[in-house]
C-alpha cells in the first residue's frame, strides 16, 4: 500500500478536523486551520504507519479525538514561529523543566545546563537550510507536553550521567596508561600521526553536512546510547525506520569521507583502508562535540 495521503487525510477526517482545530485554541497563536490538520496527520501516520487506511473508521476517528490538541496546536504554532506561543510556553514550560532537570540532577549547576540545554534545542537555535530545528518538531500530541517534557529532560539527564562517567579514569594514574599506549602506537607507525588528523577533519565535516534528522539520530543512538526502540518512541518512529536511518546515515558518511580522502587529501586506497583501520582503534574522536558544533 502507499503512504497516507494528506489532502484524502484532510478530506476524510474533515468533520473531526474542524471539531479538533476550535478545541484546540489554535487560533490563540494564529495557527491556520491547514497548519494543524498537518500536524494531526503527522500524528495519524506515525501512529498507524505507512499504507494506513484512510476511512472514517472509529477506532482512527477515537484516535485524533484522544490526542492532547491543545498542547499540539501550542507545540505547532512554537516550531512556526509564532511570537505569542513561544511567550506563553516559555511563561508555562521553562519552570517545569528546570523542575524536572532539578529532581533528576542533584547539582543546581549541572542541572541548570541540561534545562538550558533543551530550551536552546527547543527554541531551535540549530537550523538546517535556514529552517529551524527542534525536538518538538516529534512531539505528536498523544501526552501531554509536560509528560513528553518529563522524558525528555529524564533522558537528557541520563546522558549527562554517562558523560560524567566515560570522563572518569579506568586507572589509578588519570588516563596516563592510555596517553603512554597511544603515544608508543603512534612513535611504532608515523603514519598514524598524519593520517588521523586527516580523517578527522574529513569526519568532522560529512557529519556537520548531514540533515538534522540524521544528527538527532546519531546523538540518540551513539551519544545517548539509548535503545532503537527509545528513539522510536522519541521521534514517533518504528524502530525499524530508525535502524534503517542509521544505516544509511553510516553510509552516506563513510562514502562522503572516503570521497573527501580522495579528492581533497588525494588518498589511494591503502592510506585510506589504514584510516579506516586506525579509526577502529582507541581513536578518542568526539562525536558529541561534532554534533554540537553542527548545529
Amino acid at each position: 500500500m502507499s503512504a497516507p495521503n494528506f489532502d484524502q487525510f484532510a478530506d476524510d477526517f474533515r468533520e473531526s478536523i474542524e471539531r479538533l482545530y476550535a478545541r484546540s485554541g489554535a487560533a490563540r497563536w494564529n495557527l491556520p486551520s491547514t497548519k494543524f490538520a498537518a500536524a494531526l496527520f503527522r500524528s495519524y501516520a506515525h501512529r498507524f504507519g505507512d499504507g494506513a487506511p484512510l476511512d472514517d473508521a472509529p477506532e482512527r476517528t477515537a484516535f485524533l479525538e484522544s490526542l492532547q490538541v491543545e498542547d499540539l496546536a501550542l507545540a505547532t504554532a512554537c516550531r512556526e514561529g509564532d511570537d505569542s506561543a513561544w511567550i506563553h510556553f516559555m511563561a508555562t514550560y521553562r519552570p517545569v523543566i528546570e523542575a524536572f532537570a532539578r529532581a533528576a540532577v542533584s547539582d543546581p549547576a549541572a542541572a541548570q545546563c541540561v534545562a538550558d540545554s533543551l530550551w536552546a534545542d527547543l527554541y531551535g537555535l540549530g537550523q538546517n537550510n535556514g529552517v529551524r530545528k527542534s525536538p518538538l518538531d516529534y512531539y505528536h500530541g498523544r501526552s501531554s507536553l509536560r509528560s513528553w517534557l518529563r522524558v525528555v529532560v529524564a533522558r537528557r539527564t541520563a546522558d549527562a550521567w554517562r558523560l560524567s562517567r566515560r570522563a572518569a579514569p579506568l586507572d589509578g594514574n588519570g588516563g596516563a596508561q592510555h596517553d603512554r599506549a597511544t603515544s608508543g602506537s603512534e612513535t611504532a607507525d608515523p603514519d598514524r600521526i598524519r593520517l588521523l588528523p586527516i580523517l578527522n577533519e574529513t569526519l568532522n565535516t560529512a557529519i556537520s553536512e548531514l540533515d538534522a534528522e540524521d544528527k538527532l539520530r546519531l546523538s540518540y543512538y551513539y551519544v545517548q546510547e539509548l535503545t532503537l526502540a527509545e528513539i522510536a518512541a522519541l521521534v514517533g518512529e518504528h524502530e525499524s525506520t530508525v535502524s534503517r536511518g542509521l544505516a544509511r546515515t553510516r553510509v552516506k558518511i563513510r562514502a562522503a569521507v572516503e570521497r573527501a580522502l580522495r579528492r581533497t587529501y588525494h588518498l589511494d586506497d591503502d592510506q585510506i583502508h589504514r584510516c579506516f583501520e586506525y579509526a577502529v582503534e582507541d581513536w578518542p574522536f568526539d562525536l558529541r562535540r561534532v554534533l554540537a558544533d553542527g548545529k
